[in-house]
């Protein structure tokens, strides 16, 4: 398989078309909002697709019949250099499924995820008039330099490989947080921005679940995506694939 230059990216959204909003992480790099590699059986005129992103999420899209692909795919995803300790392999028709099943893929496991809809109706007539006002002792804090260090540096680590920077995080992600006494204790974020669709991060640590933390930075989250510059985003939740 090759892998394209940056600029040849474009190449592979027509293979794209049909997942849409089931991997948000393939359009990030595509739209070079997030880091990773583009893998193809042909450069100039492509019908398979492999997309890695930095975070482990990876996809596979295209025709699923090419099996010198295949084999270089399956090649590339038993080196564990190639990974950063954790990988998802996407794949998202019965047909490709049932292919990549015929290989083995070391350290991985079958499984399945559940895709969600969001219903703006619904959204609406529950939380159209919910005051997203966090009341003392909690603290609500919106994106900022300060408080997306201490998000990837102590709360979820995660986010040092989706986003490379604080300041990638910033300008590209979308985050909302409660904190008391200094401390974190819920969170709603975004790991993957691209395509028009923005993924979403609901953590909120044990001893403060069931506050309503969550649902109210779920809120904040929403009425986010409806204003600039994330007017044109659109919520995207679930994924499926091999782990």
């Amino acid at each position: 398989m090759r892998e394209l230059a940056l600029d040849q990216y474009h190449l592979v959204l027509p293979l794209l078309e049909s997942i849409q909003n089931k991997a948000v992480y393939a359009l990030s790099v595509i739209d070079q909002t997030q880091q990773g590699r583009v893998f193809v059986n042909e450069e100039d005129t492509p019908t398979s697709v492999l997309i890695t992103s930095n975070g482990g999420f990876y996809g596979l899209a295209g025709d699923e019949e090419d099996e010198l692909f295949i084999a270089d795919v399956v090649q590339f995803m038993n080196e564990e250099s190639n990974h950063h300790g954790f990988f998802a392999l996407g794949v998202f028709t019965t047909a490709w499924a049932n292919k990549i099943n015929l290989y083995h893929i070391q350290h991985a496991k079958k499984i399945t995820r559940t895709y969600y809809s969001f219903n703006p109706e619904k959204f609406m007539k529950s939380y159209s008039e919910l005051e997203a006002m966090v009341q003392k002792p909690f603290e609500y804090l919106s994106l900022n330099a300060a408080i997306a260090q201490e998000y990837r540096d102590k709360f979820y680590p995660y986010y040092q490989l989706v986003w490379s920077s604080t300041e990638q995080f910033c300008e590209h992600g979308i985050g909302h947080f409660i904190m008391t006494d200094d401390q974190l204790i819920s969170v709603c974020s975004s790991p993957y921005v691209g395509g028009g669709y923005a993924e979403i991060d609901i953590i909120t640590i044990e001893e403060f679940k069931r506050q309503g933390l969550a649902c109210q930075l779920g809120v904040l989250f929403k009425r986010m995506l409806s204003q600039e510059p994330h007017s044109q985003l659109e919520l995207s939740c679930g994924q499926s694939g091999i782990e």
